[in-house]
């Protein structure tokens, strides 16, 4: 006993060194294997078995497959059966209809059912070909069923020849329930056949999809088991390595950048150890470099953000817009910019915006001009407006500047915008003021000039109709004398009212009833016109700040006009409504007229003086001298007209009269809205 156990202990020995030695040189090879052909025999041994897997999967799924088929043709052989025993109670029903009833539409029913049964009955005898009993069954219905059609054939005839008593007899005495007896019970045998045979085939289609189904999970799971065992050798070969490696490449306070030693493996991850190494012996030498390179960029990303911060303030608080461009696309504006496109700085954000607020009359001047520059490389400089939401306008004067590189290529337009609307404005005003100045000279000139003839002229024909006879033919010539002296003399007073300067009395009173008055003066001309004035003011009274008798004399001179030019029996519509012009408060009057309008050609004169349309006996000064009190009152008058449908006049004044000039240049562009 004591000797075979030696013997038995020598042998495990020998095993276990025939093991290890077996396990050295397999983890030598695995070493020493580079990791793609590693890769490649752990996937063969799961590739063969996905192959028979395959295989045996396919076999079940054909077979399955080929019961699906055969239980598909059981559903139809069911589906014909029912159709077949339909169409033979109809071949009863539409019998019975025609034998009761004598009607040749009732035979309808009967003759389709005679079209289709046979047919459906030699096909679901072909269906049941493979199945002795189902065939044999059915023979025997479509024997019955032409005995069936063949007696109500001859009964039919009968009954054409005007014959039915046989016909009858034969439904009476119940002749032809036989044969549909003894179909009925043939086709519910055949029933009783077919679901004998679809539950077989149910059950057998049951059974091969479990097999299938063990097939796939065994095959599956017998697959994955080896590949989980291939794959473990092979990670086994590989993390453990990798694992020293990471140890070994392991940060520390004291050692940010390891040394990592070489491995003596010939395959990927030896050539990672010795490649390793080198690089940490390189980034050693490199470090110091990169930290004092780290030191100076700090200092001067520290010195370019306090130069960009300087800059960004100085171009975003600029009383001025800048702007730059790459080409004709804008890529920065800054705040004063969007300030003078009318932009809300808070809600767009899109740069293009700026160009959209351009004025729709400038703008394709304006872009097509530079782009032209741009091809060029010129600079450009032109004047525009700008058109905000609110109808306020802005006129800017622009210059775009080409910046170059070292190359003399042009890489981008800086262009600034500088708001010139206060002095266009202003220079507006002091052309009118001088104009007015050199009109009052003329103007007081005139009136020395010819008043005193005309009072002359005036009171010596007034003397001679006094001593002239009704009768006497030269009283006409007298009177029109009379009357040209007296339109001489209001053209002369109207000149004067035109050229004087204005001279503003206010306090507060009700425009909604200054409109009315005003209305109630022109009573006469609309009853001539047979015409009709519609006021619309919903929130009175709207107690306004100004010279109530020269506003008086602008209605009297608007509606006047919208009188004249409104057809026979029609409405002026008038309007009044509380209006802000930026932060000023302010009333906006509208007077629409249904008359023939103004032409565009006249639109833009029918402010300036002595210039009138449409109005034979007209002076021209009656919109001139609105426009003087309007502007005495930091008002504007605006005109819009579509010819051959009317006019529209639009007063717009502030509420309070107050020292307006710094008002005046906040809200110039409002003066600007209409031209």
């Amino acid at each position: 006993m004591g000797r075979a156990a030696m013997l038995h202990m020598d042998r495990s020995a020998d095993y276990d060194n025939e093991a290890w030695r077996l396990r050295s040189a397999l983890s030598d090879l695995l070493s020493n294997l580079p990791i793609a052909r590693k890769l490649f025999l752990a996937s063969i041994i799961p590739a063969l078995t996905v192959i028979l897997l395959s295989i045996l999967t396919y076999r079940s799924v054909t077979t399955f497959s080929d019961d699906e088929g055969q239980l598909n043709d059981i559903y139809y052989s069911q589906r014909l059966a029912s159709e077949y025993l339909r169409l033979v109670v109809d071949l009863e029903t539409g019998f019975r209809g025609f034998v009761l009833t004598s009607q040749e539409h009732y035979l309808f029913p009967y003759r389709t059912a005679q079209d289709h049964v046979l047919n459906i009955g030699r096909t679901l005898e072909a269906q049941v070909s493979q199945q002795d009993d189902q065939r044999t069954l059915i023979a025997a219905v479509q024997q019955l069923v032409r005995q069936f059609i063949n007696e109500k054939e001859v009964l039919i005839e009968a009954v054409k020849a005007e014959h039915p008593d046989e016909a009858r007899e034969y439904i009476e005495e119940g002749r032809g329930r036989t044969l549909m007896l003894k179909i009925r019970q043939d086709m519910g045998r055949f029933e009783h056949l077919t679901q004998t045979a679809l539950n077989t085939k149910l059950a057998k289609i049951a059974q091969d999809r479990d097999t299938m189904l063990m097939t796939i999970l065994g095959g599956g799971l017998f697959a994955l088991i080896c590949m989980v065992a291939a794959l473990h050798l092979i990670a086994h070969s590989i993390t453990t390595p990798l694992a020293r490696l990471a140890t070994a490449v392991v940060t520390s306070d004291s050692h940010p950048i390891p040394q990592v030693p070489v491995m003596t493996r010939t395959d990927e991850i030896g050539n990672l150890s010795r490649v390793m190494h080198a690089m940490s012996s390189a980034i050693h030498s490199h470090i110091a470099a990169v930290q004092q390179s780290e030191a100076n960029l700090r200092q001067l990303n520290q010195d370019l953000a306090g130069s960009e911060a300087k800059y960004r303030s100085i171009v975003d608080h600029a009383p001025f817009g800048i702007f730059t461009t790459r080409g004709m696309t804008l890529v920065f504006s800054n705040r004063y910019n969007s300030l003078l496109a009318g932009l809300d700085l808070d809600t767009e954000k899109d740069p293009d915006a700026v160009r959209r607020a351009i004025h729709p009359e400038d703008r394709d001047r304006v872009i097509t001009e530079f782009a032209q520059a741009v091809a060029e490389g010129q600079p450009y400089e032109t004047v525009f407006r700008f058109l905000h939401a609110d109808g306020t306008v802005r006129k800017v004067l622009s210059r775009r500047i080409p910046i170059r590189d070292h190359s003399g290529q042009v890489v981008m337009y800086q262009g600034f915008n500088v708001d010139i609307t206060v002095l266009d404005f202003m220079q507006t005003r002091l052309r009118r003021a001088e104009r007015l100045a050199t009109l009052g000279q003329v103007a007081a000139g005139i009136a020395h000039e010819i008043r005193n003839p005309l009072v002359g002229i005036g009171s010596t024909t007034s003397l001679l109709l006094d001593d002239t006879d009704p009768s006497d033919p030269r009283r006409p010539d007298l009177t029109v004398i009379l009357q040209e002296t007296k339109r001489l003399d209001r053209i002369v007073n109207q000149i004067i009212d035109y050229a004087r300067p204005r001279e503003i009395v206010a306090f507060a009173f009700d425009m909604a009833q200054l409109m009315h008055e005003v209305t109630k003066v022109l009573d006469e001309p609309l009853a001539r016109k047979q015409a009709r004035i519609s006021i619309s003011a919903p929130a009175s009274p709207y107690t306004i700040q100004a010279d109530r008798d020269q506003f008086k004399q602008v209605l009297l001179n608007v509606m006047q006009n919208a009188i004249e030019a409104t057809p026979q029996d029609e409405t002026i519509i008038v309007t009044l409504d509380q209006k802000a012009r930026g932060v000023e408060p302010g009333l906006e009057i509208t007077v629409t007229d249904r008359g023939s309008g103004i032409s565009p050609g006249h639109l833009p004169h029918v402010f300036e003086p002595f210039f009138t349309s449409g109005k034979p006996r007209g002076t021209g000064l009656g919109l001139a001298i609105c426009r003087n009190i309007l502007d005495a009152h930091g008002g504007d008058i605006a005109l819009d007209s579509d010819l051959g449908r009317g006019t529209t006049v639009r007063l717009w004044a502030p509420l309070r009269q107050q020292q307006r000039m710094q008002e005046e240049g906040d809200h110039a562009g409002h003066d600007l809205r209409y031209g």
